[in-house]
């Protein structure tokens, strides 16, 4: 990585009528440090101009934060004729002159291993700032999180990043993992080998949601096993409108970052008029980023 040295300037980007367009930067007003936000390919395409126009500039590498990876489950070929879409990201990631910082990926040793210059940046300070709002219902009773709280992963794949994250934060309360299996026919079913939580609340950790099937079919199993409240953070929620029969139903709350969407609703416009509608009282979006472009 080359180092950021102390300049300044600004940056603008200019649309023409056909829908591309081109970053001009120029010494004036701004630091070395960028966040985008790449919810698509156009954005993604957008920030490697703007990394071509600022290293004309400076003889130097940005830092440029992407929270929320394009194609982080596409991590493996499924089958002959597929796409492995991650790789193909990865690659070009490290193809650029730029140093990223990419938050909380689905598979953080895949992307550590194919771009040059990264930094994975964890949940860490999403989780504390979760714990910390469960914590703010205890008040006024003799509950706190560490008693009465089970951090949860979603499958044993899951659980050694919890541990880590566990060990990171200083949780002295429990963790638990659900699991997994194969059953006659190939089917895949999930599993909780525990049948009383003895009435403690959880709160599911995980990374991507995109509809939440795994958490809706998690909070189904949990709700027979005489728990308390559930709750779900995922780090990346990658679909703004939740559906007719939203995630948000099965859990007491529901937590996410503003990693890609900085609000999310139950429906849009039928008629294809591009608005949203109806408001998710029991999510809440923790503002972790501040966009750039």
């Amino acid at each position: 990585m080359t180092a950021i040295s102390t300049k300044t300037f600004k940056m603008n980007y200019r649309k023409y009528p056909d829908g591309t367009g081109y970053w001009t930067v120029v010494k004036e007003d701004r630091g070395g440090e960028f966040t985008f936000k790449v919810n698509n390919y156009a954005d993604l395409w957008r920030m490697y101009q703007f990394i071509d126009a600022y290293t004309s500039v400076f003889a130097e590498e940005p830092v440029i934060t992407i929270p929320c990876l394009l194609d982080a489950q596409a991590d493996r070929r499924f089958e002959v004729g597929q796409t492995a879409g991650l790789k193909v990201l990865l690659q070009s990631l490290d193809s650029q002159q730029a140093f990223f910082n990419v938050f909380h990926p689905h598979n953080p040793e895949m992307v550590e291993g194919m771009v040059g210059d990264v930094r994975i940046m964890s949940n860490q300070y999403f989780v504390q700032q979760v714990i910390k709002d469960i914590d703010g219902t205890y008040a006024n009773t003799k509950l706190n999180p560490e008693n009465n709280l089970i951090l949860m992963s979603a499958d044993a794949g899951g659980f050694k990043p919890l541990i880590k994250l566990a060990d990171s934060i200083d949780w002295k309360g429990e963790t638990y993992s659900a699991s997994k299996a194969r059953v006659p026919g190939g089917k895949m079913v999930q599993q909780i080998d525990r049948e009383d939580f003895g009435g403690k609340d959880i709160l599911i950790v995980d990374d991507i949601s995109v509809y939440g099937g795994t958490f809706k079919g998690l909070s189904k199993l949990l709700r027979e096993r005489n728990c308390g409240k559930l709750y779900l953070a995922v780090s990346h929620m990658t679909v703004q409108t939740l559906g007719e029969d939203p995630v948000t139903e099965y859990f007491d709350r529901l937590f996410t970052t503003n990693s890609k969407f900085e609000e999310y609703y139950l429906y849009e416009d039928s008629n294809g008029g591009g608005h949203m509608y109806g408001a998710v009282d029991n999510l809440e979006v923790i503002n972790m980023f501040k966009y750039d472009g």
